[in-house]
């Protein structure tokens, strides 16, 4: 495995921080203007600033476990953390974000049989939207320049940098929709007014639950051992050959799955003349410094000395 800076550790651990210090500041800051102005568009933002707030700290513990090597404990490295963070934060997000919109329906339901609803008081709405876009676009990009600092290899990072730019999107576009009901007065959709938050918080959900649904079934795949796709097996397969024919060596086939940052290439080799377990060694060196240079990933290789190719028998059922 590639090894990872001590600077970059640093550099990722320090970015997961400042995250987590703003995204509290914005989840204190939505629930203060929610109770100000009764929004509840304005509460779902600073509920998802506040899953930031968690995810944030788990972040931050999962980021010093994975560059850890491989040990009796977890015998195949500490790399399966990190898609177990983005598979569980995700499902986080989707769970608030389905309550949040199956309220939000309740509410457009209640009123459309009678039920009296409260009005938005939008005093604090513009101010509160400007700083929390501010603040998140800010995040966003800090998120994203330590990720390409530390070389575009850190899911947490990207995943961070990801949530931030959608926070901001999504207060960015509350605001602005509050902000608009008033001008409905005298249109066709003036019967609308009263339940325009809850109509905005139903439309944000919805349109927001597909983030983290995508990075829910990328780790899920992951967390399950699912090979990558076909395109980077065929261009794996195609540099080991080259790389192999020198070495003496048949290559029956490999597998490529990626493990939060990490990718795991597994070849099955059968050589053609005897070889002790220097050589082996020094295959598996070789291999590694290819896969590493072709994948631009930390990577871990592995290979197995066989005969008989190990999916011939699925290949054929």
């Amino acid at each position: 495995m590639s090894p990872v800076l001590p600077e970059d550790r640093l550099i990722e651990r320090r970015s997961l921080k400042i995250g987590v210090f703003a995204s509290a500041m914005m989840a204190v800051a939505g629930v203060c203007v929610h109770l100000i102005s009764g929004s509840y568009a304005l509460l779902l933002d600073g509920f998802y600033s506040a899953v930031m707030v968690g995810s944030g700290l788990v972040a931050a513990r999962i980021s010093r476990n994975v560059v850890r090597p491989p040990d009796r404990a977890y015998p195949f490295g500490y790399d399966g953390q990190e898609a177990l963070y983005v598979l569980f934060r995700s499902l986080l997000l989707m769970g608030v974000l389905s309550f949040a919109a199956i309220s939000a329906l309740s509410t457009v339901i209640d009123y459309a049989y009678g039920v009296p609803v409260s009005t938005v008081r939008l005093g604090p709405v513009a101010w509160y939207s400007i700083a929390m876009v501010a603040t998140c676009w800010g995040l966003a990009w800090r998120h994203h320049h330590d990720w390409c600092r530390t070389g575009c290899h850190s899911q947490i990072l990207l995943t961070e940098a990801k949530a931030a730019r959608l926070d901001g999107l999504i207060s960015g576009l509350t605001g602005l929709a509050l902000l608009s009901a008033p001008f409905l007065n005298g249109t066709m959709l003036s019967g609308l007014i009263p339940i325009t938050d809850s109509i905005l918080v139903l439309v944000v959900s919805l349109l927001v639950l597909r983030e983290p649904l995508q990075g829910f079934l990328i780790a899920l795949g992951q967390a399950a051992g699912a090979s990558a796709d076909n395109d980077l097996i065929r261009s794996t397969r195609l540099a080991l050959e080259d790389l192999l024919a020198g070495l003496s060596c048949w290559l029956l086939d490999l597998t490529v799955y990626q493990v939060g940052r990490t990718a795991f290439v597994v070849v099955y080799l059968n050589p053609s003349q005897p070889m002790d377990g220097g050589a082996i060694d020094l295959i598996r060196d070789r291999i590694q410094q290819r896969c590493q240079s072709l994948l631009n990933c930390p990577v871990r290789t592995e290979v197995i000395l066989t005969a008989t190719p190990p999916f011939a028998a699925a290949s054929v059922s």
